[in-house]
């Protein structure tokens, strides 16, 4: 599995599910480094814009990085 230093797909991936259900994660995928890829696949997952889905992803990832920082 890729991940970025900054973000761990692994413990990420049921908060992920449950935020954007629907979503089928491909576990190669890492929504750091491999951004716009990971964006395009929620967007069409949730059926909202690119603009949205980005929106989306920068709260997640932020929430996510707030957590890894209390742990």
């Amino acid at each position: 599995m890729q991940n970025s230093p900054e973000f761990d797909l692994t413990t990420s991936l049921p908060r992920l599910r449950q935020r954007f259900p629907g979503i089928v994660v491909d576990k190669n995928l890492c929504p750091v480094s491999q951004r716009d890829a990971f964006i395009a696949a929620l967007a069409r997952a949730q059926g909202i814009s690119l603009t949205e889905a980005g929106e989306e992803m920068r709260d997640f990832l932020y929430m996510e990085s707030l957590r890894a920082e209390i742990a």
